[in-house]
């Protein structure tokens, strides 16, 4: 069919195949005439007008501007072109600087001149209502000393600030007088330092001079020789080991707090942040106990840690902690030389741990003994230091050496139930043990032998713990029933009976602890089978405090409780981890 060359050709749809869909595709029908006058067309574009310049320099810069700027400079010569231009000619040449006369004394004048004297920082504007503004002087200050050490840090900044004590509240406790208002920024940092150092005091075992392992700065200086390389070696080694260092230095937190005689009526008594707060427990509080002469806290638990505090009031830090994963913990105690854990739980063994070496000892046998200890979980050490009583099986109560845990003796108590709980006396040569019936022996350590014997007349249903004043001059027994008897052992008849001096029915379920005072004015009567089941009595008058605690004391289900070394201070564990710690007034 023959073409007719007339017609215009038509735009006609070609299919065209993409995947498993269709697509169309357009087939341009534009003649070579056509696209050369549309080529031609694009070519002519307008000039821009005033407008758009003005915006093509505010987008990309006014370049023109920028050059008849620098034609426009005033050189003091017309020289330093040329030499420019001959540099940039010979760029690969060395080029040498030559300074006249007057040059060089300008130079000889800047290189006595420290670095930060070349710059000059510019202050800040108006700062508006801020108390801290920036004055207009610039100072830079010499080296900062504070007690004789020289300041790691000292930031000229500070001389150039302006301080208004006066304008907020939380500032006018730094000022001296009523009238001090501006200070600098030197004198400001030296206010709030001293203002930190009056609400935080150092202790005194922190201090520089109370630590002997601290080394001098002469000592510092003169490390380059082999012996005292050595020497500085030996000293890491000992402060590597915090506790180490710690107990190397017990005289100075034996408590110096002096008792004054309480009254029976109301108790003074005030919360402090827990003792455990930085580092909780992850299981119940099993066992209490705080250290003979430092202000160290110990607790553990069935999450089979060991944790020591020091307790401060305020932050009460962790001071240093033991896991062991196989013994979940039942008791522990501070040795009385204040250096030694002994940590038990329901198994075969127990653990001694070195608190200066950081060792941990194992004494899992009793060699001869073994079929009547299956469990060392229950354990009291003597208040003289030397032995370790253990409540076994069977009814009986087994003596260790503290020092090499070589079985020495063992008590035995036929019927009742076998052993309740027992109690040291203060020079640790007797025992006095209780079983469930509410009978009572005292079995000396030295004749191998029970010497006296007596019952709980009081009518308490089933002895379920035992306490004993310092100074052995009361024993308290508690029962199934709640009821907590106190006996005066410095009235003794003829039998060995002692006189009973109170009996206190104020808690219906069965006592889990009970806690003298160092003082003995004090008694801590818990039972853990009901929240908030404490109670304080006064042992003299035989009388409970109604005051604390109150409905708004959070106690909890108490399952320990301690005294401090010298009363002051007072702690309970409950089932929820949190150690409380409360503070007794009544010391001065």
């Amino acid at each position: 069919m023959p073409k007719n060359r007339g017609a215009k050709a038509s735009s006609a749809p070609s299919l065209g195949k993409i995947g498993s869909g269709w697509r169309t595709k357009t087939v341009s029908t534009t003649t070579p005439r056509q696209t050369k006058a549309a080529k031609a067309t694009a070519l002519s574009v307008p000039e821009k007008d005033d407008v758009e310049l003005d915006l093509e320099k505010a987008v990309f810069g006014d370049v023109g501007g920028f050059e008849r700027g620098l034609d426009e400079l005033d050189f003091e010569s017309g020289e330093d072109d040329e030499e420019e231009d001959e540099t940039a000619e010979s760029e690969d040449e060395p080029v040498d600087f030559v300074v006249d006369e007057e040059g060089e004394d300008e130079l000889a004048a800047f290189e006595n001149i420290a670095d930060e004297e070349l710059f000059v920082v510019d202050g800040a504007g108006d700062m508006g209502t801020s108390p801290i503004t920036h004055s207009a002087a610039v100072v830079i200050p010499s080296s900062i000393k504070h007690d004789g050490l020289v300041t790691a840090w000292d930031d000229s900044d500070d001389e150039r600030l302006s301080i208004s004590l006066a304008t907020t509240d939380r500032l006018r406790k730094l000022r001296s007088t009523e009238t001090d208002d501006v200070v600098d920024g030197r004198e400001y940092v030296s206010r709030l330092r001293a203002q930190f150092q009056r609400l935080y005091p150092e202790p005194e075992w922190a201090s520089v001079k109370t630590l002997s392992l601290r080394t001098s700065k002469e000592d510092v200086d003169e490390l380059s020789s082999s012996e005292d390389e050595a020497e500085d070696d030996k000293e890491r080694a000992l402060t590597a080991n915090p506790m180490g260092v710690l107990l190397q230095s017990a005289a100075s937190y034996t408590s110096k707090t002096k008792a004054m005689l309480l009254q029976p009526t109301l108790l003074d008594i005030s919360r402090l942040r827990d003792a455990n707060q930085q580092a909780p427990s992850q299981s119940a509080i099993q066992t209490l106990a705080f250290h003979s002469s430092l202000s160290l806290l110990l607790s553990a638990g069935y999450d089979r840690t060991i944790r020591i505090y020091n307790i401060d009031g305020k932050t009460n830090a962790l001071a240093t902690s033991l896991h062991i994963k196989s013994s979940p913990f039942q008791t522990a105690a501070f040795h009385p030389d204040g250096k030694r854990v002994f940590a038990g739980g329901r198994r075969r063994n127990f653990y001694i741990w070195d608190l200066e070496s950081g060792g941990v000892d194992k004494i899992s046998r009793m060699y001869g003994h073994e079929g009547h200890q299956r469990s060392m979980e229950r354990f009291k050490l003597s208040p003289c230091g030397r032995f370790i009583g253990l409540i076994g099986s069977g009814g009986w109560v087994n003596v260790l050496d503290a020092n090499s845990a070589q079985w020495i003796g063992g008590a035995k108590i036929e019927g009742g139930g076998g052993v309740a709980d027992f109690v040291w006396s203060t020079d640790g040569s007797r025992i006095t043990i209780a079983n469930s019936a509410g009978e009572i022996r005292e079995w000396s350590i030295a004749e191998r032998r029970f010497v006296s014997r007596w019952s709980d007349i009081a009518g308490g249903v089933g002895v379920t713990s035992l306490a004993a004043a310092p100074d052995d001059k009361y024993i308290a027994l508690g029962s199934q029933s709640g009821v907590v008897n106190v006996y005066d052992m410095t009235s003794r008849g003829e039998d060995a009976q002692p006189a009973l001096l109170s009996s206190l029915e104020q808690l219906v379920t069965p006592i889990s602890s009970l806690e003298f005072s160092h003082d003995g004015q004090l008694l801590g009567m818990a039972s853990r089978a009901k929240k908030d089941a404490f109670r304080f009595a006064h042992v003299a008058s035989g009388t409970v405090f109604k005051n604390w605690p109150t409905s708004g004391t959070p106690l909890g289900r108490v399952t320990a409780q301690a005294f401090s070394c010298g009363s002051e201070m007072f702690v309970t564990g409950n089932e929820a981890g949190k150690v409380r710690l409360f503070k007794l007034n009544y010391y001065s």
